[in-house]
């Protein structure tokens, strides 16, 4: 198999963004995936492209580049494919200490729809998507990482990224690098209203309510901290269609759609790791998003492209470097 110029680990929305991001400067890329395309916490998002108010202080800069790349992005997707990303912009309403703020305008996604457009961009761009491809360990030739051992066989690339999720932590140990995440299992339904609209996002304390382009209004989401588990329980979905009701009343007669769950890799100190991996030539790493990987998705892909290709990225990296809590001790 020919070698390519990245070797990206994981086919989720980070792992697809990056892909489509390095093909456009140029590069040969190869995504491995060990189940399929989208799945996992990607498919399991409701897509918002959250407020500042719901970041840490460190992930700002990062957001709001990922905002003013949305638009374009999702535009040259659909130029590219004729695939829409379910991408919309409408008033975002937020409850903070029983009082509401609103927001003129916020965007949001459909990420399984974006996952699917990425997925048609990579492969008419020459890129190649290895799926049900489990990954064991990382291949290292002294202080430089070559490749990845899989069960369909070595699987090499000029640059790693790891980008895999929850899986990122164990295979960073392959070649002992030590990162620090906690599953986080997250709960969602769907609906869909008999009667009337919601033209607005609901963000409160205990649920929100985020209508798509379709109709269907996501119900979320439950917050599991170690369950890894991809069940969903129905005292999840009591707690969350009494909450869904408080809220918005007219959910009442609304029509059940469907329910699922994803697990989402939450860092120790909330930020994601991201930037070249500090004494081992050529692996990069961009795990730990947790709830905001759709959101930082492209702003990702954006920085760590100049990473890899030698450039000074337009976000700094230092409080996202994957030997942080390394360093710290």
């Amino acid at each position: 198999m020919t070698r390519p110029d990245v070797l990206i680990i994981g086919a989720g929305i980070i792992g697809l963004t990056l892909g489509y991001e390095l093909l456009q400067r140029g590069k040969t890329v190869h995504l491995l995936e060990q189940s399929t395309v989208g799945q996992g916490a990607t498919q399991a998002a409701a897509g918002m492209l959250a407020t500042d108010e719901e970041l840490l202080a460190p992930l700002h800069e990062l957001a709001r580049l990922s905002r003013t790349l949305y638009p374009e992005f999702v535009q040259q997707l659909f130029d590219e494919t004729g695939l829409g990303s379910g991408y919309l912009e409408q008033p975002f309403r937020m409850q903070q200490a029983h009082h509401w703020r609103t927001f003129d305008s916020v965007g949001q996604v459909d990420p399984r729809l974006l996952a699917q457009a990425l997925r048609s961009a990579i492969e008419r761009r020459g890129g190649v998507i290895e799926e049900a491809t489990v990954v064991a360990r990382l291949v290292r030739d002294g202080q430089t990482v070559t490749g990845a051992e899989t069960n369909r066989g070595l699987r090499a690339g000029r640059q790693i990224i790891v980008a895999g999720g929850r899986g990122s932590e164990e295979l960073l140990q392959t070649v002992g690098v030590t990162i620090n995440t906690l599953p986080v299992k997250g709960e969602c339904l769907s609906v869909r209203l008999t009667t009337g609209q919601l033209n607005r996002t609901l963000f409160g304390d205990a649920v929100y309510l985020v209508p798509k382009a379709d109709g269907r209004i996501i119900i979320g989401a439950t917050e599991r901290v170690g369950d890894e588990s991809t069940t969903v329980s129905l005292n999840s979905i009591r707690l969350l269609l009494n909450a869904a009701v408080k809220l918005y009343p007219p959910l009442t007669e609304a029509v059940f759609v469907e329910a699922w769950s994803g697990v989402r890799p939450q860092t120790g100190d909330g930020l994601p790791y991201l930037g070249a991996v500090d004494g081992i030539d050529g692996l990069f790493v961009a795990s730990g998003h947790h709830r905001h990987g759709i959101l930082l998705a492209p702003a990702t892909a954006n920085v760590l492209a100049d990473c890899l290709m030698g450039q000074t990225p337009r976000v700094t990296l230092d409080g996202f470097n994957s030997r942080r809590q390394e360093e710290s001790r």
